[in-house]
């Protein structure tokens, strides 16, 4: 979507562990079949780094900011509404009697009960999938690890094999054995002139 540089300059300016939720949202909207998925939604702050890139591949800064915005807004108004609904009722209007205190009491107790064990499941079941992904990220280690293995015994018999031919390049052949040859000289006639002398 933008070349490098301005990329690394919206990333600058769009980088806010904080939003990483709501960047990961958008990105699921974007792109839902995206592999890296999985790994950010178990930790979105660890990985915001990675979805804000990702997003700006995808999307422009100005969506990215204005989706933001969107969620901040509706979780402002989530957090008013309750607020304002509990101040607005008077305490003149609320009167019960003991058995229906009684009878709310048991039916909080009850949905008390079914949310921790809710909980409970639903920790239960992000810990089995984040223990899959781990599982499966210790897999592709190992077969990256056997890759890199191979590669490093089929470079070092490559080597060897260059070793050895070098070798056999470099042994010299056998030279052919030096005679003691001195320098030829004339056979002394017995005079010492070297003038010829004639018969």
């Amino acid at each position: 979507m933008y070349n490098f540089k301005e990329k690394k300059l919206h990333f600058n300016a769009l980088r806010n562990p904080d939003a990483a939720v709501y960047d990961l949202e958008l990105l699921r909207q974007v792109r839902p079949w995206l592999p890296q998925l999985r790994t950010y939604t178990r930790d979105p702050k660890r990985y915001a780094s990675e979805i804000l890139y990702s997003l700006l591949d995808l999307t422009t800064r100005e969506s990215i900011r204005a989706f933001r915005r969107k969620k901040l807004d509706e979780l402002k108004a989530a957090t008013e509404v309750p607020g304002t609904a509990a101040g607005d009722t008077p305490s003149d209007e609320i009167t019960a009697t003991d058995s229906d205190t009684s009878a709310s009491d048991e039916t909080t107790g009850t949905t008390d009960e079914n949310t921790p064990e809710s909980v409970k499941i639903e920790a239960l079941e992000q810990s089995l999938e984040e223990a899959e992904e781990r599982a499966e990220e210790a897999e592709q280690r190992a077969e990256e690890a056997e890759e890199a293995q191979e590669e490093a015994e089929t470079r070092a018999e490559e080597a060897e094999q260059a070793l050895d031919t070098e070798k056999k390049k470099e042994q010299p052949k056998a030279a052919p054995a030096k005679s003691k040859s001195t320098r030829s000289t004339r056979k002394s006639t017995g005079t010492t002139s070297s003038i010829r002398k004639s018969k």
